[in-house]
């Protein structure tokens, strides 16, 4: 399926469903597996065990998904479908702020001090929303542990963080920045790191480093103003 404007495709590659019954069995292995993740991580993952948790024959395991790698690529794409709104929240919200200004207003001292603050604050909400729902951080984290040794499950991450990052991107290109690529990857990147540090308890979720940090980065990366040229979006 392709997503985020055809930037960027998520990929399931299990049996498909057809049928509603059908594809409601096969939503619940891949719930199953998510949960499974959560008590004991990727390594838990076992046909018998998914088919336990999910209270259906092991038989529908095996025949939605043959191969192990394929269950833990496919639970990770529907992990990555139910957590993606939040980002396209993040990304409509950073729009607004940005076209409720003119591109005059964009480009001057003012309205630039006004985006960061909006950003920042999009951003904290955004991060603190993550890191309250525990559950959902640490399958990530194991997800992407597992892909240093799953070529299959790389991809799979590979397609998710161009996703994510194609939507922080478009931001940036609307604000006319001349490297959008390399500051999506920079703002999610930080995003990443301060979930773990507040999962990790390194800091607090209403730690006031929270919001120096990311204002810091927004603001080394929207320049207090920019000239007209400047601001015209690079193609």
């Amino acid at each position: 399926m392709t997503m985020d404007n055809g930037k960027s495709e998520l990929v399931y590659h299990g049996r498909r469903a057809q049928r509603a019954d059908s594809r409601q069995r096969r939503k619940a292995i891949l719930e199953a597996t998510l949960r499974l993740i959560v008590k004991e991580g990727i390594r838990g993952i076992r046909h018998r065990a998914v088919a336990r948790e999910a209270s259906v024959p092991l038989a529908a395991t095996t025949y939605y998904f043959k191969d192990l790698n394929d269950l833990i690529s496919d639970a990770f794409t529907f992990f990555v479908e139910q957590g993606l709104e939040h980002t396209r929240q993040l990304q409509e919200d950073s729009f607004a702020a940005a076209r409720n200004l003119s591109p005059e207003e964009r480009t001057s001292g003012a309205g630039r001090k006004l985006l960061v603050q909006q950003l920042t604050r999009f951003i904290l909400t955004h991060v603190r929303a993550q890191a309250s729902n525990r559950d959902n951080r640490l399958i990530e984290l194991a997800f992407r542990n597992e892909a240093l040794r799953n070529e299959q499950l790389t991809r799979a991450i590979r397609m998710a963080n161009q996703a994510t990052e194609a939507l922080i991107q478009e931001f940036f290109d609307l604000l006319g920045l001349a490297d959008s690529v390399a500051a999506a990857q920079i703002v999610h990147g930080t995003i990443l790191n301060l979930e773990y540090q507040i999962l990790s308890g390194a800091i607090s979720i209403d730690s006031p480093l929270l919001e120096r940090t990311v204002t810091m980065m927004i603001r080394g990366l929207i320049p207090a103003s920019v000239t007209a040229e400047e601001a015209v979006p690079q193609g």
